[in-house]
């Protein structure tokens, strides 16, 4: 071997000899943390927001205004029904007393009576009277049968008891009120109560 191959072979030992110290000093170095600027951090992405639940309205108090309520709801019985159901029944209109069947009934036995008051016979009219009363007790004129017929008899105590009934009951009708204070003056006249006589005519002179 010659000189110059014998120094190209310990030139090649020794820069393999001078690799392995290096890999060694590396290995064996301590590990050094190296400082990063926050700034050149990457941020972490955002985080997903969770869905919003959508809040009822609430309800606005006095003086913020109207709230509008949703519109009714119509289901097809509801007009079935309505349409079903027709226009609502008429009211009956009622009868006035003068057409009531208890006082037609009371006035045919009060015609009867008179017809036998009117022949001069009390007797005979004034039960049919007392029959008429108790078809009608609201029937002024079965009252004002029956004092008139008492008064026939005799009887002026009675019929001031019944002219005074038939009073109450003709406080709606003025001319037959009239006609019953007129009565009552009579009965009292011939009582021999003066009184009495001279308030019932001015009683009735206040009627028309």
């Amino acid at each position: 071997m010659n000189k110059k191959s014998h120094e190209w072979g310990t030139a090649i030992q020794a820069g393999f000899v001078l690799a392995l110290l290096i890999v060694f000093c590396v290995a064996c170095a301590p590990t050094r943390q190296v400082y990063i600027p926050p700034e050149w951090k990457t941020q972490p992405p955002p985080a997903a927001s969770a869905p919003k639940v959508r809040q009822p309205a609430a309800t606005a108090s006095p003086g913020q205004g109207p709230v509008l309520k949703p519109a009714p709801e119509f289901k097809e019985m509801d007009v079935s029904v309505t349409q079903e159901a027709g226009p609502p029944p008429q009211q009956e209109k009622k009868q006035s007393p003068q057409q009531q069947p208890q006082y037609l009934a009371s006035m045919h036995l009060v015609d009867q009576a008179k017809a036998n008051l009117a022949k001069g016979k009390p007797d005979a009219a004034i039960p049919i009277f007392e029959q008429a009363v108790q078809v009608d007790v609201h029937n002024g004129e079965a009252f004002m049968g029956l004092a008139r017929a008492w008064r026939l008899k005799g009887s002026r105590e009675k019929a001031v008891e019944f002219a005074r009934k038939a009073e109450i009951l003709f406080q709606d009708d003025p001319g037959k009120l009239k006609e019953v204070f007129l009565f009552e003056a009579d009965i009292y006249k011939e009582m021999g109560d003066s009184n009495k006589a001279s308030l019932y005519k001015q009683k009735a002179s206040r009627l028309k």
